[in-house]
């Protein structure tokens, strides 16, 4: 097992608390994009727990590339941004699990030990909404499913307190960051409340 953090800090509990039962080795820890990919290319584990958004990364991005790279590593994604905006998302860029930072230690095992059988785990609230989208009493806004994992990404940037040059530097260019905005009116309110609930981390306030 490798596990990726977003700190230092990070990677050092997730592999402490992983590494006590006996049932896990961890090989490997990282707490950089490259640090971590090199991990990951050298031991190419049967688990592996990520943080992916780190250092401005496009993390659904990345998932969607260790899962095609790494199709027998199974992937569970630890982080504290929102599991309702995420965890679709991530799944289906590859990962084969979603655990919310905040939850318990025995959360935590619980998920490692279920993706490590081969099985999706996400949490009692997204299985809840999974069924009711399936059921065609879909829980979640319309709004949403209109955002790209792409503008997804600008979005969690933006509210990291990057400027628009700056994200273009790191992943997108202007156009692909300006032209969604102006391109779909249509899910205007949907942005606003999105990009809201991402800033109100980082204190700014977005108007589109």
């Amino acid at each position: 097992m490798v596990v990726a953090g977003d700190t230092c800090v990070s990677a050092q509990g997730l592999a402490t608390i992983v590494g006590r039962d006996k049932r896990y080795q961890v090989c490997g820890r990282a707490h950089g994009f490259y640090d971590a990919g090199e991990l990951i290319q050298k031991h190419q584990p049967h688990v592996l727990l990520i943080e992916p958004f780190l250092e401005d990364r496009d993390g659904i991005e990345w998932i969607k590339n260790l899962a095609t790279e790494f199709p027998r590593t199974h992937i569970l994604i630890v982080s504290r941004q929102s599991e309702q905006i995420y965890a679709e998302r991530g799944l289906q860029a590859g990962a084969a699990g979603y655990w919310m930072k905040n939850g318990s230690e025995e959360e935590l095992l619980r998920a490692v030990e279920t993706v490590a059988a081969g099985k999706i785990y996400v949490s009692p609230l997204i299985a809840s909404l999974a069924l009711e989208k399936f059921a065609q009493r879909e829980a979640l806004p319309q709004g949403l499913d209109v955002l790209t994992d792409r503008e997804l990404a600008v979005f969690a940037l933006i509210a990291a307190e990057q400027g628009v040059g700056r994200i273009g530097g790191n992943a997108l260019s202007e156009h692909q960051i300006e032209a969604p905005l102006s391109q779909r009116r249509s899910a205007q309110a949907w942005r606003a409340r999105i990009i809201g609930h991402t800033s109100r981390a980082a204190g700014l306030l977005i108007v589109l």
